[in-house]
């Protein structure tokens, strides 16, 4: 298959989360850092002379004027829905961190317009790319799991205040705890109903908070297998990340940012240990890369379709907290 021998990058956002893409892109020999685009032109002349690439203050002039192979939109969850309409019109691949947006109504209506095209595009859940995650993912198409727990437990955020005020960042549960529903979604099937209660008012970092400083979720899935996530800003003595799953013969366990894994078996004699990768967005990067590159996106795990079901899971959860009822995840299909 023909493919294209360099492939010119934009970035729409040149944030905290796009430098650890560029930093591993600008490692490929194949790729080019072309443009930049952000709001804020400190930080815009920063990654000019970091990465490369020439700045502009248009997205749709950078798109126009490069004509790049691909884009990789950064932003904010409030500030999605322009980046991905401009490529979709003039058919470009684009790599979309996650969370997708804030406004589930956009992501969907952009997963429409993205159905009806052929456009090759990704979404940041990097964890799927593990190779602990995918060989759990294996064992579990024969040992199925009745049983998981999941948790996100970091202290307060204070460096972006956008992030505890939920009508921008739709709070913990769309801004983090999105990675282990997906994670959920990915190796066990899709969720039927979540109920979601929340605790608030224990933290007053600013008169903006106003997101909730601890949640508890339970998922019913679809398989039958139950859930049950926490998540929380307020856990500023003691950090964890983990996601738990029990089954009759086998038992799972992933640990902290790495996802390192253990898996232990009836079968086996004696658990399995994977590290998980330190250069995991290398190689999602590359994952994205190559399906442009090749023009086969076969090696995508995550594209914006399935990115929005993801991401279907923590709104649904919000509006459990509002309602205080269960909610049905096909009331959102």
């Amino acid at each position: 298959m023909k493919c294209k021998e360099n492939i010119r990058i934009a970035f729409v956002g040149t944030g905290n989360i796009a430098v650890q893409h560029m930093k591993y892109l600008s490692m490929f020999s194949d790729v080019e850092i072309s443009g930049l685009y952000d709001i804020n032109e400190d930080i815009l002349r920063t990654r000019r002379y970091e990465f490369g690439g020439e700045t502009y203050n248009s997205i749709d002039k950078m798109l126009d004027t490069l004509e790049p192979d691909a884009v990789f939109i950064c932003v904010p969850p409030y500030a999605h829905g322009e980046a991905e309409l401009a490529c979709i019109e003039r058919s470009v691949p684009f790599f979309v961190e996650k969370p997708l947006s804030n406004d589930l109504t956009l992501a969907k209506n952009i997963a429409h317009t993205v159905g009806c095209s052929d456009i090759i595009t990704a979404v940041g859940y990097m964890n799927r790319y593990r190779h602990g995650v995918q060989k759990a993912r294996n064992l579990l198409k024969s040992h199925p799991v009745t049983l998981i727990h999941g948790a996100w437990l970091i202290g307060t955020p204070i460096n972006h205040l956008w992030l505890t005020q939920k009508k921008l960042s739709g709070g913990q549960l769309i801004e983090q705890t999105t990675h282990l529903f997906d994670l959920i979604r990915y190796l066990c099937g899709e969720v039927s109903s979540i109920h979601c209660y929340g605790a608030k008012g224990f933290i007053q970092l600013t008169s903006t908070y106003d997101t909730e400083d601890a949640s508890g979720v339970l998922i019913q899935l679809e398989s039958g297998a139950v859930a049950s996530v926490i998540s929380s800003w307020s856990s500023g003595l003691e950090h964890s990340i983990y996601l738990r799953l029990f089954g009759p013969d086998i038992y799972i366990e992933f640990d902290d940012w790495e996802f390192d894994t253990k898996i232990i078996m009836r079968e086996r004699s004696y658990p399995l240990e994977i590290p998980g990768e330190k250069n995991i967005f290398a190689i999602e990067d590359r994952a994205f890369i190559d399906a442009v590159k090749y023009n086969d996106p076969s090696g995508i795990l995550s594209d914006y379709e399935d990115g929005v079901r993801s991401l279907e899971l923590s709104f649904a959860a919000n509006e459990s907290l509002e309602t205080g009822k269960p909610v049905h995840i096909t009331q959102f299909r």
